[in-house]
C-alpha cells in the first residue's frame, strides 16, 4: 500500500482567501467534490482577511484532506509574495493556484492527473477560464499587453506568447526548483501572471491546456463603480513599466494605450480622475 502511495504525484493546493470563510469559498466547496485519491495533496489555506476563520470550519476541513495548513496574515500580504513563499518551501510535485472563487468541475483532478502521466515533460497546466461565456485564459501576448484568443485551443502548445491568469495554474517543482522563477514581488495584484508567463516561456517552450473550463469572474471584466474601478485601473497601469522594463518600444506603446485607456474610462464614468 506504501509503495502505491508513493507513486501519486504530490500535489500541493494553494487557495487564497480575502474576507471570506472557508464555508463560503466556491472554491474549497469544488474541492471537496473532487477525486483527492488521485494525489497525495497537501492543502494551504492561506487567508488574507482582516479576521481569522472560525476554528470549527479549520477543524471541519481538516477531517476531510490528509493534510490543511491554515495561514491567517490580516495584513493581507501581497499575492507575489505569498505564492513564492508557499511555493518555494513546499514538498510538492506539482503546486495548484486557486483564488477563492474558482467553479471546478468535479472532474478536475481526473483530468489533471491523466494530463500529467501522459505529459511528465511538461512543467505547466493551464484550464480554459470563461467570464460570462466568454475566454479569458489562456491568451495572447500582443506586442505589450494581453488579448483574448477567438477560439479554445486545448492540448500541447508553444508557450511563446501564451498568458493565463493565475487562479487554476498547475506548476511542476522544476519551475521553481531548477529555473529559479519566481513572482514578481514588485506587483501586488495586476501583472503578476503576465509576469510569471513571459519568465516561464524562456525556459519551457511548452505548456499544456486542459479540456476544463473554470468559471471566474474579476473587476476589470465587470461594470464596477468608479472608485473600484479607478484603484484597480492605476494598478494595472503602474505593473506595465516593471513588466515591460526590458522592452524600450513595448513601454512606449503601453504608455500611448495607457493615455487612451485612461480617455475612454473618464468618459465612460463622467470623472476626470482616471486621466490623472
Amino acid at each position: 500500500m506504501k509503495a502505491i502511495e508513493s507513486l501519486k504525484p504530490k500535489l500541493l493546493v494553494l487557495v487564497v482567501l480575502y474576507k471570506k470563510t472557508i464555508s463560503t469559498s466556491v472554491t474549497i466547496d469544488r474541492l471537496l467534490l473532487q477525486n483527492k485519491a488521485l494525489f497525495d495533496m497537501n492543502l494551504v489555506i492561506w487567508d488574507n482577511s482582516p479576521e481569522q476563520c472560525p476554528q470549527e470550519e479549520i477543524t471541519k476541513l481538516s477531517a476531510a484532506f490528509d493534510r490543511v495548513n491554515y495561514i491567517s496574515t490580516p495584513e493581507n500580504v501581497w499575492l507575489s509574495k505569498l505564492y513564492n513563499q508557499v511555493l518555494g518551501a513546499g514538498n510538492y510535485d506539482y503546486a495548484l493556484l486557486l483564488d477563492q472563487d474558482s467553479e471546478l468541475p468535479d472532474y478536475y483532478f481526473d483530468k489533471l492527473s491523466r494530463a500529467i502521466a501522459s505529459f511528465p515533460q511538461i512543467s505547466l497546466f493551464l484550464p480554459v477560464v470563461m467570464n460570462n461565456k466568454k475566454l479569458v485564459s489562456p491568451g495572447a501576448f500582443v506586442y505589450f499587453k494581453g488579448k483574448h484568443w477567438k477560439r479554445i485551443k486545448t492540448g500541447l502548445l508553444s508557450s511563446k506568447n501564451v498568458l493565463a491568469i493565475t487562479s487554476g495554474m498547475v506548476i511542476s517543482s522544476k519551475v521553481m526548483t531548477t529555473h529559479k522563477i519566481k513572482f514578481d514581488e514588485r506587483l501586488n495584484l495586476y501583472g503578476i501572471d503576465t509576469s510569471f508567463m513571459l519568465k516561464y516561456s524562456k525556459f519551457e517552450k511548452q505548456l499544456y491546456v486542459l479540456r476544463v473550463k473554470f468559471d471566474h469572474d474579476t473587476v476589470l471584466w465587470s461594470n464596477p463603480p468608479a472608485d473600484v474601478m479607478l484603484s484597480r485601473f492605476r494598478n494595472l497601469k503602474g505593473t506595465w513599466p516593471k513588466i515591460l522594463s526590458g522592452r524600450p518600444v513595448a513601454l512606449v506603446l503601453a504608455f500611448f494605450y495607457s493615455k487612451a485607456v485612461s480617455l475612454k474610462l473618464a468618459l465612460k464614468y463622467q470623472d476626470l480622475r482616471f486621466l490623472k
